[in-house]
């Protein structure tokens, strides 16, 4: 399902364990549960490559069924989750990807001002995702301590504090 928008923002994380993990979508957060939406989300090329691949480029594009997929990564700090989960013992840096899904026919200037308007969140946020990425793995946990109760709700704040800087700029 599409919405109405003429263009949509992805913002995703790659875990080990869980997979590609949806952690902002613009404007409609309920797409992830369209697969035909996500198809081209999740096998989108810019999986594949590295950070120092897509350094040099403006990114990676895609063209699926009439949309242009422009990706780009990035890298961001991961602190530990808990001691009880070895691969989360020490923090390490992960691949963020930012997706940008627009109609083929949106003219250059509108293309520039979206890539631009992304680097401009990823400037002001790229120190919280690290919250954002843990907070959306302690959610995929079937129990939940209140210390990781208070690390989602924390996750959640500074999603919907990105959600309002993407309505201010875009709607």
């Amino acid at each position: 399902m599409r919405s109405t928008n003429p263009f949509q923002i992805f913002i995703m994380y790659r875990d080990e364990l869980n997979g590609i993990l949806p952690l902002l979508i613009f404007p409609d957060e309920s797409v992830k549960q369209d697969n035909n939406t996500m198809k081209p989300i999740y096998y989108h090329p810019i999986w594949n490559f590295s950070i120092d691949d897509t350094k040099k480029a403006e990114g990676v594009n895609l063209i699926y069924r009439k949309n242009v997929y422009c990706a780009k990564n990035y890298l961001v700090y991961c602190e530990a989750i808990e001691e009880s989960k070895v691969d989360y013992l020490k923090g390490f840096f992960k691949k963020i990807v930012i997706i940008i899904v627009i109609p083929e026919e949106m003219n250059y200037e509108q293309k520039i001002f979206l890539k631009s308007a992304i680097e401009v969140i990823i400037k002001n946020f790229k120190s919280h995702f690290t919250k954002i990425v843990k907070s959306e793995i302690l959610k995929l946990d079937i129990i939940k301590i209140p210390k990781n109760e208070n690390i989602i709700k924390e996750g959640n704040t500074l999603k919907e504090k990105i959600r309002k800087l993407l309505k201010t700029i875009f709607i």
